[in-house]
Order: structure tokens, then C-alpha cells, then sequence
């Protein structure tokens, strides 16, 4: 065998590394940042100048790469006071760079089945519970993105903010905080796909049929057409697709 046929034979299967724009790893070295050193909601990041000290790299790429974790609700922007936590941050789940696709599919369908477990068990706890407030936050969320979808983001990107608004009604702090894990993870493990969101209108139906039944106070119905907002019971595990909000 000459040695260029062994150079072949042994970079076979080597993947490409991925090119990443200096504003992405920022982001992803500020995630790590986060997740290193065990940051709450509510924390305060280093400033851009520290950040860009510590990093090597230019303001502007650091302020890209902050926009970036806002545009994704991981950090806060406030203007004159600095840059905050949103959400908490776990590497060893939410690290995809090392991953091969199949391996990310595996990831997105157990999120997925963990976001299911959780909100199903949310939206029946909430009917129980009968949070009075809680039908009219839900119908103003839904008229206000149905009247308004260029402007709403649940027409342009995964939003998961009615089921968090249920979540955060149901009664149960345990069950709110594991939510926001959950949903985090998934939000993770979706993008890492790279697929798109489902049609706002399709999305925006199901969540009108989840919560009339939350309005008549059917536990059961909620339960059920929360389940099939998911498609859990039609899908076999090789052929099931996540949910899109």
C-alpha cells in the first residue's frame, strides 16, 4: 500500500470540523462561562470589555455573540446596567459540537419525550389547581399572536410561552422549575437539528383546542389534547418528530 492509499485508508469517516463565525464561539464559550461556574437567573456576566479581554477577541465580536444568547432568552440585555442570566446552563447536556446527526436526533427525541411528560403533567395540574387568572393570560397570549403574527414571535421561531404560561399556574413550584429545565434542553437539542418551527397557524389551533378544554375545567380533555398536541400515541420511537411549540 503506498502511503498516500494508508493517508486515505485512514482519514476515512474523519467529519469536517465545523466553521464557526468569532461571534458563535463567543456565544458558546459565554454558555460554557455560565455552566462552569454554576450562574443563576438573575447573575451578573463580566462586562463586554472584560469578556473581550478574557476571550482575545474584539467589542463588537463579543456583543454579537451576546445578542445571539438574548435573541435565545439565555441572557438578558439591560441597557446601563449589564448583561444577566436568563437561564441556567448544563454542559454535559447541552454540549452537541462533538455529536454526529443521528446522535443529535437521539437527543431531541428524549428531550422531547421529557418536555411531553412534563407538560402533560402541567396542564392537568393547572385545570385541577383552577388558577382563576390564568384562561384570560392564556386567551390574550393567543389573540394577541393570531392578530399580530409578524409581530409576535411565536410566528418566526420555537415559543414555548404558553406552555410556560401554564407552568407557571399549575400549582406546583417543582413542577415549574423542572419545566424551564426541560424546555431549555429542548430548545437545545431542536436547534441543534436545525429544523424549523411548524406553521404559527397550526400551532396556534392546537393551543386554542388546549385551551378551551383548560376553560371548561376537563383535567382529562386538557390532558389529552396536550398529548396530542405532541403526537406521542400515533408515532412509533424511530419515526416520531418533535414538537414545534
Amino acid at each position: 500500500m503506498t502511503a498516500g492509499g494508508l493517508g486515505e485508508k485512514l482519514t476515512d469517516g474523519l467529519a469536517p470540523i465545523p466553521r464557526r463565525s468569532v461571534s458563535e464561539q463567543v456565544a458558546r464559550r459565554i454558555q460554557d462561562l455560565i455552566a462552569a461556574r454554576n450562574l443563576e437567573r438573575g447573575d451578573r456576566l463580566p462586562t463586554e470589555r472584560e469578556l473581550s479581554q478574557a476571550l482575545g477577541v474584539g467589542r463588537s465580536a463579543v456583543r454579537e455573540g451576546l445578542k445571539f444568547l438574548a435573541a435565545h432568552d439565555i441572557v438578558s440585555i439591560r441597557q446601563g446596567s449589564g448583561t444577566f442570566v436568563n437561564e441556567v446552563q448544563r454542559l454535559a447536556l447541552l454540549r452537541a459540537d462533538s455529536l454526529d446527526d443521528e446522535e443529535r436526533r437521539t437527543r431531541l427525541r428524549l428531550a422531547t419525550e421529557a418536555r411531553a411528560a412534563l407538560d402533560c403533567a402541567i396542564v392537568k395540574a393547572a385545570v385541577k389547581f383552577a388558577a382563576p387568572e390564568l384562561p384570560g393570560r392564556l386567551r390574550e397570549l393567543l389573540e394577541t399572536a393570531d392578530r399580530e403574527p409578524q409581530k409576535s414571535r411565536l410566528a418566526q421561531a420555537i415559543d414555548l410561552t404558553f406552555e410556560q404560561t401554564i407552568g407557571a399556574h399549575c400549582g406546583n413550584l417543582y413542577l415549574t422549575e423542572l419545566q424551564r429545565e426541560a424546555h431549555l434542553y429542548f430548545r437545545t437539542a431542536w436547534e441543534s437539528v436545525g429544523l424549523m418551527p411548524r406553521p404559527a397557524a397550526e400551532r396556534s389551533a392546537q393551543h386554542w383546542n388546549i385551551f378551551e378544554a383548560i376553560e371548561s375545567g376537563d383535567a382529562e380533555e386538557a390532558l389529552r389534547r396536550m398529548r396530542e398536541h405532541f403526537r406521542l400515541q400515533a408515532l412509533e420511537p424511530a419515526e416520531r418528530t418533535a414538537p414545534r411549540g
